[in-house]
């Protein structure tokens, strides 16, 4: 009998950690269903003429009853970059228009580096710097977080929003496009 009661033990014991093992896969597929809804969403703001290679990051944040912010990384073709790059603020004012179905183009389009005016571009100023609690948007990773920092501090990107809410950066030497949100 005392074998029998190690038996029951054991299967216990392979239950629960089948059990747990089973709950974490799903809970990292819901995780990813998650990233890849976001990245869809996010992505119907991002100009149909750019050509798009991979969603690199997507976070949102929401809080009160329709408060949040999300943003999105996606890797741009390098086609795509060189002709942001060699088109300028000229070719992203042509090629700005999006298949969202609430806004069909893009305000006009700014060189870095990034200025914050007076009720300007305050969604961006909520991704790369910290409010008065200490918070950011999302957690952003830091490396790219930090490249991101970088390009707006100097020439060579470009900026736009379509309302007081939604912006966009594209950074052709490094190949992406942010999208950023506040509502």
């Amino acid at each position: 009998m005392p074998d029998s009661t190690a038996h029951k033990k054991y299967s216990s014991l392979t239950v629960g950690i089948l059990v747990l093992v089973v709950s974490l896969a799903v809970y990292k597929l819901i995780g990813y269903l998650y990233f890849l809804v976001l990245s869809t969403h996010y992505g119907s703001y991002i100009p149909t003429s750019f050509e798009i290679e991979e969603n690199v990051f997507a976070g949102d944040r929401i809080g009160g009853f329709i408060e949040g912010c999300g943003v999105a990384v996606f890797k741009l073709s390098e086609k795509t970059s060189a002709s942001i790059s060699g088109g300028g603020v000229t070719f992203l004012n042509k090629n700005s228009k999006i298949s969202n179905s609430k806004h069909k183009q893009y305000n006009a389009w700014r060189e870095t580096p990034f200025v914050f005016g007076l009720n300007e571009y305050l969604v961006f100023g909520h991704l790369v710097n910290e409010d008065a609690g200490g918070n950011t948007c999302v957690d952003f990773p830091s490396p790219l977080k930090e490249n991101i920092l970088s390009a707006i501090n100097r020439p060579g990107a470009f900026y736009t929003r379509f309302n007081k809410n939604t912006e966009l950066l594209v950074i052709p030497s490094l190949t992406l496009a942010v999208f950023s949100h506040d509502r």
